[in-house]
């Protein structure tokens, strides 16, 4: 396989996984103070890492939900 070719679909899979690992790891730091300090560093040292599993068990098993305010609507 030539170099050009093999750079051609690694640059871009790596770009994604940096920009996807980025926002995971900004996401961590808007609920960092409602986590415990072992989570915490569990879930900072899983998504940084862990190639892209870590950020992948973060969005699916480590984000905390979304609180509702008394400003919003309800859909309900």
């Amino acid at each position: 396989m030539d170099v050009a070719v093999l750079l051609a679909i690694v640059i871009p899979i790596a770009i994604v996984d940096l920009a996807i690992r980025g926002f995971a790891i900004y996401d961590m730091s808007k609920t960092f103070d409602k986590r415990s300090n072992a989570n915490k560093i569990a879930w900072i040292l899983a998504i940084a890492l862990v190639n892209a599993f870590g950020w992948i068990l973060y969005f699916l098993f480590g984000r905390l939900p979304v609180e509702k305010t008394d400003n919003e609507e309800s859909w309900d």
